[in-house]
Order: C-alpha cells, then structure tokens, then sequence
C-alpha cells in the first residue's frame, strides 16, 4: 500500500468536496435575494387580504345590527300597519 497516493487520493476527494461545497454555498447566495423578493410580496398580499377581510367583517357587523335593529322595529311596523289597514276610511 503507497501512503503517498493514499494521501493524494485524500487530499483530492477533500478538493473534491470543497469545491462541491463552495458550489452549493454560490447557489444559495444566488436564492435568498429571491427568497426575500418572494417573502415581501407574500407580505403585501397577505396584508392586502387581512384588509379586504377586515372590510367585509366591519360590513357584515354593520349588517348585523341593521338587522337585529330593524327586528326590534318590526313589531311596530306591522302593528301599525295592520292598525292602518282595519281603521276605517275617514271618506
């Protein structure tokens, strides 16, 4: 067994992976400017969804007290309406 080409062969497999590595790691500076161009605009579509769904929730609560409003109201809409209807005609 030659200990020198051992060594050789070693020293070259290691060259080997480093430049493996230094690819890798070139790759990856080359990914996160991407990255963080895809994390902003994920970012503002997601606070342009939060305010659409804010808007739609206070609509919905405006909704909900007209609603529950005129469900208080609507008893005297109809009582009165019937009270109109049964009274004679003054004619």
């Amino acid at each position: 067994m030659d200990v020198e080409h051992e060594i050789n062969q070693l020293k070259r497999r290691v060259s080997d992976l480093e430049g493996a590595v230094n690819v890798l790691a070139g790759e990856l500076r080359n990914v996160r400017p991407d990255l963080e161009r895809l994390r902003e605009t994920t970012n503002e579509r997601f606070d342009g969804v939060d305010q659409g769904v804010t808007r739609m929730v206070n609509r919905l609560d405006t909704l909900n007290t007209q609603v529950w409003s005129l469900r208080d109201d609507l008893v005297d809409l109809v009582g009165n309406a019937v009270m109109r209807a049964l009274r004679p005609d003054d004619n």
